[in-house]
């Protein structure tokens, strides 16, 4: 789970924005901003009118969800998708700057899920291309008046990473919260049989305990696409099992998947979710005295390699193998120690950083906060990691939407969802090049 996660739902945002729509077209704009006016915006008696239209958007952006599509990435190379709560599912191919109906045949299957001892029906809609299967299924309460635990479920079909076997997993996530967000944290990890549509659970929930709300406690068995892509062949998952319900990915034991009453425990107590396993052993950080700590686990043999200090959740940012002090700017290589410093940006207070593929660029994001005509003011800062090319920041309202998440379509296009007018009601897809 990467640390850029943001947590609001898009449609409280929308919400908020609508209730606010006149301060959102009347705002001043008092911030970072290097490019002001921004979105094609012009200056009237000291405030600024937001144009989405404007000419200076319209080349800030290379291609949008016109129609209102929030494009997803699939385990297939430039296919993306999209998906509603009503369940249907869409599959798009990204060639040459634009997003096109994919050509794939899509298939269906339906399935039944068992849930804190119910039964979820989902049907998945599935594509599949090079031997690689992916598919999406979304269960809401609207489709079965039967559950009664779980008002709604995202469920991802998948190959099985080398480790597993061969044949398919289905992973579901139970957060409504995290619909639109690219790197879901699957709380049910399930053995699919494609051909008959069975699913069945692998790791036993005896003396698993009930949430608040009645349901299976969802910290029990845990993955997400960066922990399977970082498996190494290993059959692992990870679990916040034996800590408080608040701790959940912040604090986690990496598990052997089995039936096992108490399954293996082959790494214990990391700090964050971020676990990659190679031919030099397990990397994964801990917390220490004075911060935490880089550790490379060799045989069972744990040996730190980089010590940090601070407090990783308030000082530091991460995407996956690169870790970004706030204060200090400095970019950490978490795979071989290579750091370097960024320059010419402030940071301090931002919530959520993308990296590129090649790691050579990145996006900050901070959070908003109402200014005095109460207009949600949000900051996006891009820039290089070697400080090759200047950064660019923005500072405007409506900038990103909250509840989603950044995605690089290649080292030069990075992907977020943001409102596509001044009123707010509208969100999608935009894609900046960078």
């Amino acid at each position: 789970m990467k640390e850029k996660t943001l947590k609001i739902i898009a449609i409280v945002l929308a919400v908020t924005t609508v209730a606010s729509v006149v301060a959102f077209f009347l705002t001043k704009n008092k911030g970072i901003s290097k490019h002001e006016p921004v979105n094609g915006a012009s200056a009237q008696n000291g405030e600024t009118v937001y144009d989405f239209n404007g000419t200076a958007y319209t080349k800030m952006v290379s291609a949008k969800g016109t129609n209102g599509e929030i494009f997803l990435p699939s385990d297939i190379a430039n296919v993306y998708f999209t998906a509603d709560l009503a369940g249907n599912v869409n599959f798009y191919d990204y060639s040459n700057g634009a997003f096109a109906a994919s050509s794939l045949p899509v298939k269906q299957i339906k399935t039944n899920l068992a849930a804190t001892y119910e039964t979820i029906p989902v049907t998945v809609n599935y594509i599949e291309k090079d031997g690689k299967t992916f598919g999406v299924g979304v269960f809401t309460s609207d489709m079965s008046a039967s559950v009664k635990v779980y008002s709604y479920a995202f469920v991802k079909l998948m190959n099985k990473p080398s480790g597993y076997g061969a044949g398919h997993l289905l992973l579901a996530d139970f957060e409504k919260e995290n619909f639109y967000k690219a790197d879901k944290v699957y709380s049910e990890i399930y053995n699919f049989d494609l051909a008959s549509g069975k699913a069945s659970t692998y790791v036993s929930n005896n003396t698993r305990l009930i949430d608040k709300n009645g349901a299976f406690r969802n910290d029990w068995t845990m993955l997400t696409d960066d922990f399977i892509a970082n498996l190494g062949g290993a059959k692992y998952f990870f679990s916040s099992r034996y800590y408080t319900g608040e701790e959940r990915g912040t604090r986690a034991d990496i598990m052997v998947l089995s039936n096992a009453y108490r399954p293996e425990i082959i790494a214990k107590d990391i700090l964050g979710t971020w676990f990659v396993n190679d031919a030099n052993g397990m990397h994964y950080l801990r917390k220490s005295d004075k911060g935490f700590s880089n550790v490379l686990n060799q045989n069972k043999k744990e040996t730190v390699l980089t010590e940090f200090e601070g407090d990783y959740f308030t000082d530091y940012l991460q995407d996956g193998q690169w870790l970004i002090n706030k204060k200090s700017l400095v970019m950490t290589d978490l795979m071989t120690g290579a750091t370097k410093t960024l320059k010419d940006i402030n940071i301090n207070g931002f919530n959520c950083v993308s990296v590129s593929p090649d790691g050579l660029k990145l996006v900050f994001a901070k959070n908003g906060a109402a200014n005095e005509n109460a207009a949600i003011i949000q900051q996006v800062v891009y820039c290089t990691a070697d400080g090759s090319k200047e950064p660019a920041f923005y500072n405007e309202p409506l900038l990103f939407n909250e509840s989603s998440s950044f995605v690089w379509l290649d080292n030069g296009n990075v992907m977020s969802v943001r409102a596509l007018d001044g009123t707010g009601e509208k969100i999608g897809s935009v894609v900046y090049p960078y």
